[in-house]
C-alpha cells in the first residue's frame, strides 16, 4: 500500500451507488416501482408480473429456475455488458431464497443444513451486489409480519434464522412500500424510509424524509447527494 492509494471517504461512498431493499404487502406497488429506477435491468425470479404489462422497462430476464438465476448472476458479475445499466432490480429475493432451500431439501439434506446452505449462497450474492461499483440496487422482498412481546413487527421476508438479521443489516436503505394517507390525494403509494413502531425501515444517508414519493430515481439521487 502507498499513500496514493488513500481516497476521500465520500468518494468511496459515491462509487458504490445506493443499495436498497424494498418490501411491503401484496398489491402495494413494489414491482411497478421498478419503472422509476434509473436505467434498470431486472431479474425476475417469480411469475405474477401482471402489474408490469404496460411497463417501459426494456431489459428483464425471467429466471424461474436456479440454473437461470445462477446464469444471470454469472453474467451480471462478469460481463462488460452490465456497464450499460445503472440499476439492478431483483423481484423477488424472497422467492430466490425459497428456490435455493427447495434445491437443498430435494438433495435430501437435513432441514437446518438446507437453510444454512441457502443462507451462505444468498449472502454471497448479496455481498457481491452490495460492493459492486457504480450500481444502484433495488431488491424486492415479500413482507413478513410476526408477533413479539412488544407487538407486531413488519420486516422484509428472508427465510430461516440467519438471513432476516444479516441481509437487511447489510443494506444502507430499507424502504417499506405501502399505501399512505395524503391530505390532497387520499390513499397513495408511499415509501417509508425511517423506522416507526412495528415497521422496519432504514436510511443511513440521513437525507431521506420519513415518507418519500414512489420514485426510485429521485430517492437514489436524494440519498446520494
Amino acid at each position: 500500500m502507498n499513500m496514493t492509494d488513500l481516497k476521500p471517504a465520500s468518494a468511496l461512498a459515491l462509487r458504490l451507488g445506493v443499495k436498497c431493499i424494498g418490501y411491503g404487502p401484496p398489491g402495494s406497488g413494489k414491482t411497478p416501482l421498478s419503472n422509476t429506477a434509473p436505467n434498470p435491468v431486472m431479474l425476475v425470479t417469480e411469475p405474477g408480473m401482471l402489474s408490469m404489462r404496460k411497463s417501459p422497462l426494456k431489459h428483464a430476464y425471467d429466471a424461474y429456475t436456479l440454473e437461470r438465476i445462477d446464469e444471470f448472476f454469472n453474467w451480471f458479475f462478469n460481463s462488460p455488458e452490465t456497464k450499460n445499466f445503472d440499476t439492478l432490480i431483483v423481484d423477488s429475493v424472497s422467492q430466490m431464497c425459497e428456490s435455493y432451500i427447495a434445491k437443498a431439501i430435494k438433495a435430501n439434506k437435513h432441514g437446518l443444513r438446507a437453510y444454512g446452505e441457502m443462507a451462505t449462497t444468498v449472502m454471497d450474492h448479496l455481498t457481491k451486489l452490495y460492493y459492486m461499483p457504480n450500481k444502484h440496487l433495488y431488491l424486492i422482498c415479500k413482507q413478513q409480519v410476526f408477533q413479539t412481546n412488544e407487538g407486531t413487527i413488519k420486516r422484509p421476508y428472508f427465510p430461516g434464522q440467519e438471513l432476516p438479521v444479516r441481509a437487511p443489516h447489510l443494506f444502507d436503505v430499507v424502504i417499506h412500500v405501502d399505501k399512505v394517507q395524503h391530505l390532497q390525494h387520499g390513499m397513495v403509494t408511499g415509501l417509508r424510509c425511517l423506522e416507526t413502531f412495528g415497521i422496519m425501515a432504514r436510511d443511513r444517508s440521513g437525507n431521506l424524509a420519513e415518507i418519500e414519493p414512489p420514485d426510485l430515481g429521485a430517492l437514489f439521487a436524494k440519498a446520494w447527494r
